[in-house]
């Protein structure tokens, strides 16, 4: 059994053995698992990167390459705590899947994903670990792992500490304002083996305003504005700065019991840490990328045990800012990244589920070199997947 699993086990069931018991007939803490096993089968007609999953459609010549992939790696293992204090609770959360740097793909790694703890009031909550950005707070529904990641849809996990506020509007709104500071994660620009998002010296801030209403029968809305700024500085005695920064929105409509509406919107710069800008943070002046996109989907329970998703997402960086500087070299942009997803996911028992997702992918390259004129190229794919998924209930 890996190391990192190993002791995680064994440092999380001793904490449970060795937590307190509460008076009476209500316990002062509680353990359980969370997560899925989950086997994907995968057909391209065309070359995706990476593979297992997509980001993005490779460059090909006159014929397409197609592909075949199969995976167990997004299976995800979680172990959640609780601790019932006085005037509050305390929760804590570690979960890990299989994505992590592997020799080959039948000796996958463990990749962390959360390994938070938590304290929540009534109206207040203080976290503390590795969790999701405050951004970006929606996930699109797809068999996919990335979720539209590169292709408008922003954000991933972190390093962080944050708090949020909230309080009721009337008896069926809550308005909540979240902030916090994160790890600041860049590349090494300057070549000093620092990674320049730390060599800043100080965190990267985020934040999100939002409100939550019911309305109807059993409708809901919920609407988001959020951002976040850091800086990473490189060269002479880090003379040298590129500023990251997003502003976006997010919106969730539940219409009926049957019908979710749900999107996001970004601009902003420097984005790759984030999976913007279709993983390009700077130009090869080592300036900040601007980049926009967004996504959004119709989420239809079409019967008890059935669920149908369809959904458009893009990511766009503006290629008037791609600088290519005068060395005799040509640069190469991934100007635009684009999807449309349909899947259908069938409920085969309470807890297995199947899915079948059909995806078609083009990604936009153009390549610049100074004084010279600009080559375009666009490349499509498609995409078929099915995949069988057993949750942890």
């Amino acid at each position: 059994m890996n190391r990192f699993l190993a002791a995680s086990l064994a440092v999380m069931l001793a904490a449970l053995v060795a937590a307190p018991a509460a008076a009476g007939d209500e316990p002062a803490y509680g353990f359980k698992f969370s997560g899925f096993f989950k086997a994907d089968a995968i057909y391209d007609d065309a070359s995706i990167y990476p593979g297992n999953y997509r980001f993005w459609v490779n460059p090909y010549g006159e014929t397409k390459d197609n592909e075949f992939f199969m995976t167990a790696n997004e299976s995800r293992i979680g172990l959640d705590f609780w601790w019932k204090e006085e005037t509050f609770t305390t929760s804590a959360k570690l979960e890990f899947d299989f994505y992590g740097l592997a020799a080959a793909e039948n000796k996958s790694q463990v990749l962390l994903r959360h390994a938070y703890v938590q304290m929540k009031g009534e109206q207040w909550s203080f976290l503390a670990g590795q969790t999701s950005d405050i951004i970006s707070p929606l996930v699109a529904k797809t068999a996919n792992y990335t979720v539209l990641w590169n292709q408008g849809n922003i954000g991933y996990r972190r390093p962080q500490m944050r708090g949020a506020l909230w309080t009721p509007m009337g008896d069926d709104a809550t308005i909540k304002i979240d902030a916090g500071i994160s790890r600041n994660i860049f590349s090494d620009l300057d070549g000093d083996k620092l990674d320049d998002g730390a060599d800043a010296g100080f965190p990267t801030v985020q934040g999100r305003l939002g409100l939550d209403s019911k309305f109807g029968d059993g409708n809901a809305l919920a609407v988001g504005a959020w951002g976040h700024f850091g800086q990473s500085v490189y060269g002479p005695e880090d003379s040298l700065s590129v500023d990251s920064w997003s502003v976006g929105a997010d919106l969730s409509v539940t219409i009926s019991k049957k019908v979710t509406l749900m999107g996001e919107f970004f601009t902003g710069q420097a984005l790759g840490q984030y999976l913007g800008g279709i993983g390009q943070s700077t130009t090869p002046m080592n300036e900040a990328l601007p980049s926009m996109g967004g996504w959004g989907m119709i989420s239809l329970k079409a019967a008890d045990k059935v669920t149908l998703n369809l959904g458009y997402g893009f990511d766009d960086p503006d290629e008037e800012e791609w600088k290519a500087p005068d060395d005799g070299e040509a640069y190469t942009l991934k100007d635009m990244n684009s999807e449309v997803f349909g899947n259908l996911m069938y409920d085969i028992t309470g807890n297995v589920q199947a899915m079948i997702e059909v995806a078609m992918c083009k990604t936009e390259y153009l390549t610049r070199a100074f004084g010279e004129d600009d080559v375009t190229a666009d490349y499509d794919a498609m995409r078929f997947q099915f995949a069988i998924k057993a949750a942890i209930k």
